[in-house]
């Protein structure tokens, strides 16, 4: 294997154990740990998933930590008004999300 590529794996590896807790299992039971590495590895794809999909290809070299810190816990406001809803953003990352919803937008109707 490529030294790349094996750095590559081990970064995914890293990400999946570190960025979504799966350093220890939860408990001492075999099946109840599977469920729990299921859905790690279900949360994994679908992080990774929005990661290529929606975000501007600057984004992918970052980990999940850095993905939450820079998106996720961008303060808004979720306003409902009649059967709206909208999303209040500051300026500053309004185009970002505004970008965000595009590309969410072009992939599922592609």
């Amino acid at each position: 294997m490529a030294q790349s590529t094996r750095r590559s794996h081990e970064n995914r590896i890293k990400e999946l154990k570190i960025g979504f807790g799966m350093k220890r299992m939860p408990c001492g039971q075999c099946e109840a740990n599977a469920i729990f590495f299921r859905i790690c590895i279900v949360a994994y794809n679908l992080f990774r998933l929005f990661l290529l999909k929606t975000l501007a290809p600057s984004w992918d070299r970052h980990q999940v930590q850095t993905i939450r810190w820079r998106l996720y816990k961008i303060a808004v406001t979720i306003v409902f008004h009649g059967v709206h809803v909208f999303l209040k953003v500051r300026r500053g990352p309004c185009k970002l999300f505004y970008d965000i919803r595009l590309r969410i937008w072009e992939f599922a109707t592609a």
